[in-house]
């Protein structure tokens, strides 16, 4: 165990210190940060808060509403695209078949991965509401800030196994990842990101049903913004924690059967 917890930081300081070395990447994307919540906060500025269909729930303030939706989609694609961004750029520099046969398992490197999406994308989340809060009009005054940490852990969980088997993609495809560009697709026009789910047309409401992304906001909606408790939000969360028990245990075993798959035809290091 203590061997377990040595190399999981090990491996944290490694992606950490890869990280800060692309100082100019990082502060780009604050800049993106920064932008995408000034176009919004300008949009939001011609959205009526006494007009605003489908906010009412909201206190009709778009601004605050579409804030969580940027912070939470970011932090979903940090989830979805570090494990096969990482594989990718292992197989660039020859370093990936090295690093899945030491003796390290495979179940570590990847938990010290998802420790990491949990620690970047909560600094992405950080930003967005310093930005939107400090800078701007977000009003999260009477959040319930005790729900957020069991939201955030469930969304931590299914988007980092999507990113799983957007992984296994990589590892056998090498190129292309479908997965990735239907989802980044799919949460932005019905996960609820930019507008309510209950504008959308029946049958894209049906789809966004099975979006875990369409739970994630809802819930960090109700919390922060109606400050709702946990027996009001119980049914949603009950149905992202089934979504998860799905997605994790699927996450793995195609992110198993992948490298099972190119370590029998040797192309695991090819790209």
């Amino acid at each position: 165990m203590i061997t377990t917890f040595w190399k999981t930081g090990i491996l944290l300081r490694k992606i950490f210190l890869e990280e800060i070395s692309y100082r100019l990447n990082f502060v780009m994307e604050i800049g993106t940060i920064f932008f995408y919540t000034s176009v919004f906060f300008f949009i939001a500025k011609i959205i009526p808060s006494s007009g605003a269909l489908y906010l009412d729930d909201y206190g009709g303030d778009y601004f605050s509403f579409v804030l969580i939706g940027l912070a939470f989609s970011g932090f979903m694609n940090v989830c979805l695209s570090t494990f096969s961004t990482t594989l990718r750029n292992e197989q660039m520099t020859g370093t990936l078949e090295a690093l899945l046969t030491t003796p390290t398992p495979v179940g570590v490197i990847l938990f010290a991965r998802l420790l990491w999406n949990f620690f970047y994308g909560s600094v992405n989340i950080i930003i967005y509401f310093i930005f939107g809060i400090l800078l701007m009009s977000a009003n999260y005054g009477g959040a319930n800030l005790a729900a957020v940490p069991l939201i955030l852990l469930l969304s931590l969980v299914s988007f980092s196994a999507m990113g799983l088997i957007s992984a296994s993609f990589i590892l056998v495809f090498k190129r292309g990842d479908p997965l990735n560009i239907f989802l980044g697709f799919a949460t932005a026009v019905v996960g609820g990101v930019y507008f309510p789910v209950a504008a959308l047309p029946n049958t894209l409401r049906a789809v966004s049903a099975y979006i875990p992304l369409t739970y994630t906001l809802r819930l960090m909606r109700d919390a922060c913004i109606r400050g709702a408790g946990i027996s009001e939000m119980k049914s949603d969360i009950l149905v992202l924690s089934m979504i998860t028990a799905v997605l994790l245990p699927l996450g793995i075993f195609c992110f198993a059967a992948a490298l099972r798959r190119t370590r029998r035809d040797g192309s695991l290091s090819h790209y």
